[in-house]
């Protein structure tokens, strides 16, 4: 295992800087989490499958620092998996995260995100984007800008840039490079609708993959609103226009060009109560899809739902289903057309403040059109996790 080299010194630095500050709320947690996993289908294949026993252990530190203008996180953890019948499979992942914010002025706050990883789980992209992925190596790099000012009391203008880069151990994946910039803005409608917002964003991402580039305009127009103490509900919809270049060949090499529009959207319903949470979240748009040469046309829709029953006992229950859509030539270089499902019951019990046993169980089916097959697969869990506050 090949520690990332720049990750050591960046968490000292970040200690030695947070001690200094003065009259500050600095927070050093050290924690370790222990996985056991049955797994009826590893690789999450359509036949031949493999099954068996998974253990993984996760050293992890966690860094927080606050001011009365700034804060910033900064985390880092390995994934040791250990395969109890598919030794050829064990792996160590890694993730490295810091983020911050600070008051620049009353009027004006600036946020950034750096985030690192390099993962070989199969199943590390299932739940978020419906698409799976082999046990290859994938090393992600992100980067995030961001900001609001307020223009006035009741308007606000926010704008963001984010940066990612995939690169995968493989041939048969296709690396990635993203560039997205967003503005938007916010104003207060409380003088027609009593807690309510309207919103407005414009979004440009690029997409550069091998063989593909994909340059996609989008605009949305929206609202926010409060319908009680209880229940929120964002709302934005809009349009986008795609321009892509795709390198095919089949029978010749070429290069396909096509541009389009087509609708974007989200919704999302959100609960918080004093002992249950839930939201319901659908989004459509385009989106690269992972490891493949271009993107595709995403459905995709989510849930979660949490209630505790007392300060030691708590369930949760997750979901969610995707529609992942593209034409060969179009958006993408091979034709893409799936559709996947997961459901995950759990139940967590608090040991003490600061450890925690959880068991759960997670389904997941996709259908792939276009070959006619589907893979699915039932996965166990059991996780014992406990941190201790070394400076609080």
């Amino acid at each position: 295992m090949k520690i990332i080299p720049w990750a050591l010194p960046f968490f000292i630095l970040l200690m030695m800087v947070s001690q200094e500050a003065a009259g500050d709320e600095f927070k050093l947690t050290p924690a370790i989490a222990v996985k056991e996993e049955y797994n009826d289908n590893i690789l999450y294949w359509t036949s031949d499958t493999q099954h068996g026993f998974i253990t993984t252990t996760s050293p992890e530190l966690n860094i927080t620092d606050k001011t009365e203008r700034m804060e910033t996180n900064f985390s880092g953890r390995l994934d040791q998996r250990f395969y109890s019948s598919h030794g050829e499979l064990n792996a160590t992942d890694q993730f490295y995260e810091g983020s911050g914010r600070y008051a620049l002025t009353p009027r004006l706050n600036l946020s950034g995100k750096v985030f690192y990883s390099q993962d070989s789980n199969p199943d590390r992209d299932l739940n978020v984007t419906g698409l799976a992925l082999t046990n290859v190596q994938r090393a992600r790099q992100n980067y995030t800008a961001s900001g609001d000012y307020l223009l006035s009391e009741k308007t606000m203008t926010t704008f963001s840039y984010d940066y990612l880069k995939d690169n995968y151990d493989s041939p048969t994946y296709t690396d990635l490079e993203a560039n997205t910039m967003g503005l938007g803005f916010i104003h207060n409608l409380s003088r027609f609708m009593q807690s309510t917002k309207a919103r407005g964003n414009i979004v440009y991402a690029n997409y550069n993959m091998t063989g593909a580039q994909i340059d996609n305009y989008e605009a949305t127009i929206g609202i926010n609103r409060a319908l009680n103490e209880k229940w929120n509900l964002l709302l934005d919809g809009g349009a986008r226009y795609t321009d892509t270049k795709i390198s095919v060949h089949v029978p010749v090499d070429a290069e396909e060009k096509s541009q389009g529009w087509g609708a974007i959207g989200q919704l999302a319903l959100t609960y918080a109560g004093e002992v249950s949470n839930a939201s319901i979240t659908i989004k459509h748009d385009i989106l690269p899809a992972s490891g493949n040469t271009g993107a595709s046309e995403r459905t995709s829709s989510s849930f979660s739902a949490n209630r505790k029953f007392t300060y030691e006992l708590s369930s949760g229950l997750s979901g969610g289903y995707f529609v992942n859509k593209a034409s060969s030539g179009e958006l993408s270089a091979t034709k893409i057309d799936e559709e996947s499902i997961w459901i995950s019951p759990s139940v967590r019990y608090k040991l003490t403040k600061d450890a925690y046993v959880e068991a759960s169980y997670a389904y997941n089916k996709t259908w792939y059109h276009v070959t006619q097959e589907t893979a699915e697969r039932n996965l166990f869990q059991l996780r014992l996790r406990v941190q201790y506050d070394v400076f609080h």
